[in-house]
């Protein structure tokens, strides 16, 4: 997230220009941009029932609208995999979620603390679903973005937007545009008000060598540094400002003074670090001051980080087909759970798309063990492999699953989620995928059944439906007004069952794309409104809205509800929940749909060709 309180000091010594935005492109470090809308929406989005997608689209689409208006020509570059030299941090911001979700949590909209968010789960997936249907130019790295956003602000001579102030280290020829400054509701004239900051200016302030910037960053305190001098700078400074103003204040003033004659940059680093360590009486040990060093190398020479993966798993990450938590599972063998408002006097809502998760992990490193963390703990999960033969388990190496029958594909999504897709022949494209996930996580649920779980899961297939951008009809009136109307009392267990259903299809997703798509794509930015479900989440209210049904609409739900079978006894379908054959005759059942989607799978590369 950059040098800690920098911003604070860069806005309190007004070292930025105010400037007018339009006829330029701009390169937008992605996950900033997102976090950004979603957080500084008016109104507000929802965060504590599972996220409002529609709404956030709305937002995201705005945006663009705004640029387009002001002929600002945006390029996204998007986060990938967490770098591992940055593990430590990434666990403790974990635990910083944490909290911040149990506080949103237990806590009415208008009453969280300033600054305590929680991202919802397929914001991030929605975003990218957003940018496709848009044909805004986006690239997602396999790791950390801020070097690619570098490398393409000076390779276009394009300013940056983000939030993180790293990019007030790096030397960014045309500059660095704050999110936090950047007023696109303001537009005026084809203009957007913005505040630049240059480095030279900054650095002409303080009187400071360019070169020694990423020294002042890692002692500052970064994602990867941070030097305790127990008050020392912040004592010597003559800044009006806080401590922690006075702190960097300090700094940059020391480093101002080393004498630097003679040296080149490299030297001068060097010297301008021993000189700090010497002046404080610090004893460094080796890897203390390689630590240093490391953080200081990161913004000198910015690396592309590199994984070990298949060509083909390369380029369907950056284009957004797959998604970037392959590169920790495959690298690091661990996956970080970001926390999620839930209930939390019960277990997590991630245990119910655990199968999910290993059949993600066995055709990412077979039957290598995978370190998941969740809430405040870890654990360690044995993946599952798919039950099929061994060559077609060669089908499924990593190398060319890609290339795997589209039937092998499918059947191991199937045996993943315990489905039968040819059950759902009534269903449209959009919604096979999340009718699986339904079924999968209705039938989670049923383990310990509660009475909002049917409740939940019918408000789930009228959510389906739900289009704001169609027609009005009585559905869609009414289905707006209960939006409109908000979530008067939160209930935990409603939440918590949503949040599971979140969780499963999150990881359902990433599965299929993992899978190359067996399934079709749904569109994930309509599928789910938080604070429409959760009132909707009510046997009266649900019989009041099913009565408003006709048509094309009706014969829908009635199709959605068949395949998801709420009557039965278990809470499962019975067409569309696998079963595992214990007989002959089941055998020889699964042998034949195996030969029939072999079958299919001939004729469509007949058809390809």
């Amino acid at each position: 997230m950059g040098v800690s309180t920098l911003k604070k000091m860069i806005d309190y010594l007004c070292l930025c220009e105010e400037v007018k935005v339009e006829k330029t492109g701009i390169i937008i470090d992605g996950a900033a941009l997102y976090y950004c809308l979603y957080y500084n929406s008016d109104p507000k989005l929802d965060q504590r029932c599972g996220g409002d997608y529609p709404g956030f689209k709305d937002e995201v689409c705005n945006f663009f609208k705004t640029l387009q208006d002001c002929e600002v020509t945006p390029y996204i570059i998007l986060d990938g995999g967490s770098d591992p030299d940055k593990h430590k941090t990434v666990v403790s911001r974990l635990g910083n979620r944490l909290e911040k979700a149990k506080a949103v949590a237990k806590t009415e909209p208008n009453a969280v603390p300033k600054g305590c968010n929680v991202l919802p789960p397929l914001v991030k997936d929605v975003f990218i679903e957003i940018l496709k249907e848009k044909g805004i130019e986006f690239k997602q790295c396999l790791g950390e973005a801020d070097p690619e956003v570098f490398s393409a602000a000076n390779q276009k001579q394009c300013p940056v937007l983000a939030t993180d102030t790293d990019f007030c280290i790096y030397d960014v020829d045309k500059g660095f545009l704050h999110l936090d400054n950047f007023e696109w509701k303001r537009k005026k004239d084809g203009k957007i008000p913005a505040k630049l900051y240059t480095r030279s200016k900054f650095c002409e302030h303080f009187k400071l060598d360019p070169a020694l910037m990423p020294v002042f960053a890692s002692i500052a305190g970064n994602d990867y540094s941070r030097l305790e001098d127990r008050g020392r700078f912040a004592r010597e400074s003559s800044s009006s400002g806080e401590y922690s103003i006075k702190r960097l204040d300090g700094m940059l003033s020391f480093l101002s003074k080393v004498n630097l004659d003679g040296l080149n940059d490299s030297q001068k680093r060097e010297r301008a670090l021993s000189h700090i360590f010497y002046q404080l009486s610090h004893h460094v040990g080796k890897k203390e001051n390689e630590t240093f060093k490391l953080a200081i190398q990161k913004y000198v020479e910015p690396e592309e980080t590199s994984f070990n993966l298949p060509l083909w798993m390369h380029e369907n990450m950056m284009g957004g087909e797959l998604t970037t938590f392959v590169t920790s599972v495959v690298d690091q063998k661990t996956m970080m759970l970001t926390p999620v408002v839930e209930d939390f006097s019960q277990h997590s809502s991630y245990t119910a798309a655990y199968r999910i998760r290993q059949y993600f992990y066995g055709l990412l490193i077979g039957g290598q063990m995978c370190t998941e963390y969740d809430r405040d703990h870890k654990i360690d999960v044995q993946p599952l492999l798919p039950k099929v033969s061994s060559d077609e388990q060669k089908q499924l190496e990593l190398q060319r699953l890609h290339k795997a029958p589209e039937g092998l594909r499918r059947r191991v999504f199937e045996e993943a989620l315990q489905v039968q897709t040819s059950a759902l022949e009534n269903i449209p494209d959009q919604l096979k995928l999340p009718v699986c996930v339904t079924v999968f996580w209705f039938k989670r649920l049923q383990h310990h059944p509660k009475p909002e779980t049917v409740h939940c899961l019918h408000a789930l297939l009228l959510g389906f439906m739900f289009n704001p951008n169609s027609p009005e009809d009585e559905f869609e009136k009414k289905m707006k007004a209960l939006k409109d109307e908000g979530v008067n009392n939160w209930q935990p267990r409603v939440a918590h069952a949503f949040s599971q259903w979140l969780c499963c299809m999150r990881q359902s997703l990433h599965l299929n794309q993992l899978l190359c798509s067996p399934l079709p794509k749904p569109q994930c930015a309509r599928l789910y409104c938080g604070p429409l479900l959760h009132r909707l989440a009510d046997e009266d209210t649900i019989e009041e809205v099913q009565k408003t049904l006709r048509g094309e609409k009706k014969e829908l739900y009635e199709n959605l509800k068949t395949a998801c079978n709420p009557s039965s006894g278990e809470g499962s379908s019975q067409s569309l929940m696998s079963a595992a054959p214990s007989n002959e005759k089941g055998s020889q059942q699964v042998q034949k749909r195996k030969r029939e989607e072999e079958q299919r799978d001939s004729k469509q590369k007949k058809t390809d060709y």
